[in-house]
């Protein structure tokens, strides 16, 4: 709790300091405006980056609007279901269909899960991104545990790297 109130704290110092920048700078030389940046892919930075910028993301909008939390969180789960099914395509023999069952097993609970949450009047954000945040995760680890098996990818070198931690693939809208 102590650490949530201090990132929080943070980020609005953050804030605060940036606003002033640019307000500053505004007031001090209104004839030349700010050079526009240009911010890397969110392909490119860390898996770490994403995931906090994620969960940023979802707090603040937890916060006005507990549903479309839900379901941004929903469809970022969903998308990295999709790139853990994708990344099991180096699976060899039976493992491949198998873990194409589990995944499709974990689509269906992580739906059913985003449907309870919202068929409550006051939904528990937190609570509901959390598990479909761990059915996630179970995947992941399955698929890791599975490629890490001797002779269980079809890449001559066998060090296959999933791709399916990358779970800041927002897409807006709903897609069920």
């Amino acid at each position: 709790m102590v650490i949530s109130m201090t990132n929080r704290l943070l980020v609005m110092v953050i804030a605060f300091a940036l606003t002033s920048g640019v307000v500053a700078h505004a007031a001090t030389a209104p004839q030349r405006p700010l050079a526009p940046i240009t911010l890397p892919a969110a392909t490119s930075l860390p898996m770490a980056f994403q995931t906090a910028a994620s969960r940023i993301g979802e707090t603040a909008t937890g916060a006005i609007d507990p549903t479309a939390a839900i379901r941004d969180a929903y469809q970022r789960d969903h998308v990295a279901l999709e790139h853990l099914r994708q990344a099991a395509s180096q699976l060899k023999g039976s493992a491949h269909p198998a873990f194409n069952q589990l995944i499709s097993t974990d689509e269906a609970t992580l739906t059913e899960i985003e449907r309870t949450a919202l068929a409550t009047t006051r939904p528990s954000v937190s609570n509901a991104i959390t598990a479909m945040d761990t059915l996630v995760a179970s995947a992941q680890a399955e698929l890791d545990r599975q490629l890490s098996q001797p002779g269980a990818s079809k890449s001559p070198a066998g060090g296959a790297k999933s791709q399916g931690g990358d779970q800041s693939g927002k897409a807006n809208g709903n897609s069920h």
